[in-house]
């Protein structure tokens, strides 16, 4: 491997294949190496500082209905703030789809009595749609990084990309690095494999539109155009640690703008209560229901209230015993 040291001081650097950024151990400075990947495509999202991600933390705090309570017992144990890699790029696909929905029709007609009655019955439609659209889609561009709001960070990119000013990362002078400062994990998917992922991608989607709203698909032809305007985005990632109890939790914020993505949560005494009272409500549920309905001579109908009753205290009995909350 050929030997990279940095621009600044000479020292050596640890440089793989899939490294677009390469800190020095020695004086801090960010060494750009593209790697497999063209300079000219990557771009970084600015990041907020480690006491601004401190400071969305404790807000959220005073504005959770659980966490307000126990205020006092939580403690911050540490702040870890990296950039992730993703992939983005514009996907345009063409293509004709056949399928069929059963559908309900009616009609109204009047008897001899001159009574109206409305008449349905089952059909079968078919449609041939044609696809003409275009995607905008995004991924990790990596396989080995923590999954816990690794999705929920992207979704909240992707919904205010308008908003959020993104610069060539080779346009990064010191100054600015010195204020960022966070570790760049490394890329495993290059440009090509980044490109066919997004192909199968944007097909994918219109296959499982087209299965959500059809009864049966008998033609499906779709085919996606090279992507383009393909960039590695680098987007700032913190995850908060907190000690309540003897438990750790972590809250994951968008480095951006301080949004809390995700989140684990303690249970408080409130919470627990709140479970066991589904429960024994599904208990309750199951058994005042079955008792009704047998009562009225509707046995077959009795299984309703035992499923709605177990699908209740079973989620209850979940929550309860998994000890934390998972927000999203």
């Amino acid at each position: 491997m050929e030997a990279f040291r940095c621009e600044r001081c000479n020292a050596p650097l640890e440089v793989s294949p899939e490294t677009i950024v390469a800190i020095c151990q020695y004086c801090g400075y960010p060494n750009h190496i593209s790697g497999n990947l063209h300079a000219e495509n990557l771009y970084i999202v600015p990041s907020l500082s480690k006491n601004d991600i401190y400071k969305a933390f404790m807000d959220r705090i005073e504005k959770d209905f659980d966490l307000k309570r126990i205020k006092n017992e939580i403690q911050v144990v540490d702040m870890e703030g990296v950039y992730v890699p993703y992939w983005g790029g514009l996907v345009y696909v063409e293509g004709e789809i056949e399928y069929m929905v059963k559908e309900t029709e009616c009609h109204t007609y009047t008897d001899s009595d001159g009574e109206e009655h409305e008449e349905c019955r089952e059909v079968e439609r078919y449609y041939h749609d044609f696809i003409s659209e275009s995607f905008y889609l995004m991924g990790p561009a990596r396989r080995q990084v923590g999954t816990f709001g690794i999705d929920e960070v992207m979704r909240h990119y992707r919904g205010n990309m308008a908003q959020i000013k993104s610069k060539k990362l080779l346009e990064l002078d010191e100054d600015e690095w010195q204020k960022i400062k966070l570790e760049i994990l490394n890329t495993e998917f290059d440009e090509r494999q980044a490109k066919m992922m997004m192909k199968e991608d944007a097909i994918d989607r219109i296959r499982e539109r087209y299965k959500a709203k059809a009864d049966r698909i008998d033609f499906f032809k779709c085919e996606a155009k090279e992507p383009e305007n393909v960039r590695l985005i680098l987007l700032p990632v913190w995850t908060v640690y907190y000690k309540y109890g003897n438990s750790i939790y972590k809250v994951i914020f968008a480095g951006w703008d301080g949004k809390d993505v995700a989140a684990t949560e303690p249970m408080t005494m409130l919470r627990k209560a709140q479970y066991i009272g589904g429960i024994i409500g599904g208990i309750l549920i199951s058994g005042i229901g079955t008792l009704f309905f047998v009562s009225q001579g509707s046995e077959p109908v009795s299984i309703v209230p035992i499923i709605v009753g177990a699908v209740i205290s079973a989620g209850s009995g979940f929550m309860f015993l998994k000890g934390e909350r998972v927000e999203r």
